[in-house]
C-alpha cells in the first residue's frame, strides 16, 4: 500500500486518489478490527482494498518515476527510494507486534519473527500469516516485489505486451479467486501463491493506465469524474449486499469498478479545504495500514483480558491507531530514510 508521489500528476496533485487511499486504508482498518471482538462490522470485504492500492500504486509510480527508469535512475537506486521510503513506518508496526507477545509471553521464535517483519521475508510454513507480528505488511511485501519487476522489466515493455501481461495475469487471478473463494488471497500460508496474481494484475494495470493518463488519453468531464471516483468508498461499503457470489462480486469490483473509480478519481481538482482534507487523509493511510494490525491485536488482548472494561477499551484502541498513525504521518519517519538521490 504505496503513498502518492506529490510529483505524479502534471500539475503535481492528484487529490482524490489522496482522499480515496485514506477512505481505502481506513476501511480496511475497520475491517480488520470487527472479527476480534466477533462482530461482522462495516466492510467485511474490504479486503479487495488492497487490490485498489497495488493498482494506485502502479498507476502513481509510473507518473512519477517511469521516464526516469528509462533514463538515469538505475533499478537498484529506485529499489533503494522505495524501500527508504516504505521501512520505517513499516518497523514500528512490527515493533508494536512484537511488543505485544512479549507482554502475553509468546516468546517463542520471537527473534526469527521480529527478523522476518524488519527485512520483509515471509514466512511460508503453517497456515498462519506469512507475516506474525505484522498481518498485513504482506501486501507491502507483494509491493516491493512489484517495484523490483517494474524496475527491471514492466518499463522494458511497450503497452500493447504490458497489457498483455495484465490480462495473463488476470485470467490467473480469476482462476485462484474460483479456487479459493474469493480474491482475499496471499496473506497467509495456504493461499500466498494467489498473492503473486493479484499484485501482477493490480499493479500492472495500474503501469499501464498511468501511461495512458501522462499521454492525456481519456480526459473525464468533471461530473463523471466525481461520480467514477465515489464508486470506490460506494463499492467498498455495499458490496456485502450485491445478488453476486463472493467470486464474482470481488472480481466484478477488482476488473472493472475499481479502475475506473481510479480514473476517473485522478481527473479531480479539489481546492481550499477540500484539498486540506484530501492530504490529510493521503497521509494518514500508510502509518493506519503499517501499524494498524498489532495496535488492534493489542487492544483486544486488552478487551478480552479485562471484560467489564471491553466496552471502553475498542474504541480507545481505534482512537490509538489514528493518534499513532497521526503521530507517525508528521513524524520524521513519513519521509523515509535519507537517501542520496541520482536521478
Amino acid at each position: 500500500m504505496s503513498e502518492i508521489a506529490r510529483s505524479a500528476a502534471p500539475s503535481g496533485r492528484l487529490p482524490l486518489l489522496d482522499a480515496l487511499r485514506g477512505v481505502a486504508a481506513l476501511s480496511v482498518v475497520f475491517h480488520h478490527e470487527a472479527p476480534l471482538y466477533g462482530t461482522p462490522g462495516l466492510f467485511p470485504r474490504a479486503y479487495l482494498a488492497v487490490d485498489f492500492f497495488f493498482m494506485l500504486s502502479g498507476f502513481v509510480l509510473t507518473l512519477a518515476f517511469e521516464p526516469k527508469l528509462r533514463g538515469s535512475l538505475g533499478a537498484g537506486d529506485f529499489m533503494v527510494r522505495r524501500v527508504a521510503r516504505l521501512w520505517p513506518v513499516l518497523a514500528v508496526g512490527v515493533l508494536i507486534g512484537a511488543g505485544w507477545r512479549l507482554s502475553v509471553g509468546l516468546t517463542g521464535q520471537l527473534w526469527l519473527l521480529t527478523l522476518s517483519g524488519l527485512t520483509l521475508w515471509p514466512i511460508m510454513r503453517g497456515t498462519g500469516g506469512i507475516f506474525q507480528l505484522n498481518g498485513p505488511q504482506w501486501s507491502l511485501a507483494y509491493e516491493v516485489l512489484a517495484n523490483a519487476v517494474h524496475a527491471l522489466v514492466l518499463r522494458r515493455l511497450n503497452s500493447r505486451l504490458l497489457l498483455g501481461f495484465v490480462l495473463a495475469c488476470a485470467g490467473v487471478l480469476a482462476w485462484c479467486a474460483y479456487a479459493w473463494g474469493s480474491v482475499g488471497l496471499g496473506d497467509t500460508g495456504r493461499n500466498w501463491w494467489g498473492g503473486f496474481a493479484r499484485v501482477g494484475f493490480g499493479y500492472g494495470l495500474g503501469v499501464w493506465m498511468g501511461r495512458q493518463f501522462a499521454a492525456g488519453r481519456a480526459p473525464v468531464s468533471p461530473v463523471a469524474a466525481w461520480a467514477g471516483g465515489l464508486l470506490l468508498p460506494l463499492t467498498l461499503f455495499s458490496l456485502p449486499w450485491w445478488p453476486l457470489g463472493v467470486v464474482a462480486g470481488d472480481l466484478l469490483a477488482g476488473f472493472a469498478v475499481f479502475p475506473v473509480a481510479l480514473w476517473c478519481a485522478a481527473h479531480v481538482a479539489l481546492h481550499g479545504g477540500a484539498l486540506k482534507i484530501a492530504d490529510g487523509l493521503g497521509r494518514l493511510s500508510y502509518p493506519a495500514y503499517a501499524i494498524h494490525g498489532p495496535v488492534l491485536i493489542w487492544g483486544a488482548s486488552l478487551a478480552h483480558g479485562h471484560g467489564a472494561q471491553a466496552g471502553w477499551i475498542r474504541p480507545l484502541t481505534l482512537v490509538a491507531v489514528l493518534a499513532l498513525a497521526g503521530l507517525l504521518a508528521i513524524s520524521p519517519l513519513a519521509h523515509g530514510i535519507p537517501v542520496r538521490r541520482k536521478g
